[in-house]
């Protein structure tokens, strides 16, 4: 039952991770759209961060399926 619970909550931060890299991702579209290099660039680190945080969290998901 606590393996269900955790790949319920893992599944729902990786949604929530999903999210909020679209929204980061179309954000910065729209800046280099704009042209306007430095909001592009602190988006494209926010992105950086963003893929970060999902590499970790599969590497938990993976780490939790072979305990």
């Amino acid at each position: 039952m606590n393996r269900l619970a955790e790949t319920t909550t893992q599944t729902a931060i990786q949604k929530d991770i999903g999210a909020l890299e679209r929204h980061v991702l179309a954000s910065r579209d729209i800046a280099t759209q704009i042209g306007d290099p430095f909001l592009s660039y602190l988006l494209s680190m926010a992105l950086f961060t963003i893929y970060e945080k999902k590499a970790h969290h599969e590497n938990e998901a993976l780490r939790s399926s072979f305990s």
